[in-house]
């Protein structure tokens, strides 16, 4: 079982997920093309914390099921 979940909240209350993305390779496809040039290694979504730390989700660009989560 893959341990993430692609979504939006809308502000109607409803919400859009991301279907049919089992693999990190998925979710790469699914929000970049690789039109671009060469592929990406993964998708990072990074945020900075209130108190100062670092939070990224790391999304590799592989078949694996496994989002990472560094915090610095």
């Amino acid at each position: 079982m893959k341990n993430f979940r692609v979504f939006a909240p809308l502000v109607g209350g409803g919400q859009m997920e991301l279907q049919d993305c089992d693999t990190g390779s998925q979710v790469v496809m699914a929000l970049f093309s690789h039109k671009w040039g060469a592929p990406p290694q993964s998708v990072v979504i990074e945020a900075t914390a209130i108190d100062g730390r670092i939070v990224r989700i790391i999304i590799p660009n592989d078949e694996s099921v496994t989002v990472r989560v560094a915090i610095e």
